[in-house]
């Protein structure tokens, strides 16, 4: 079971679109600044920095799990993708 502030953040995430979400755009409030790291620590959700410094938030597999959403075949099709292609890199 998740702390009602941490299932608060993973939830934002969620709602706000899951994946490569810019930070500018989720509105979390303070008193959860410290969920977020939880979150971050325990790999729920991904934090990605661009060269400009733009954030960008995403869920994880984990993510998904701990709030019981399905992960979209779009994100599962990225990450096969992703794992294919290192798998070729190393070979």
């Amino acid at each position: 079971m998740l702390a009602d502030d941490l299932k608060s953040v993973l939830e934002e995430l969620y709602r706000a679109g899951a994946h490569r979400v810019p930070a500018e755009d989720i509105d979390w409030p303070q008193d959860l600044h410290a969920a977020v790291f939880r979150a971050l620590n325990m790999q729920y959700m991904v934090r990605r920095q661009d060269d400009a410094g733009h954030v960008e938030f995403s869920l994880t597999r984990a993510g998904y799990a701990a709030i019981d959403a399905e992960v979209p075949w779009s994100q599962i099709l990225r990450m096969r993708l992703r794992d294919f292609l290192a798998f070729r890199k190393s070979r």
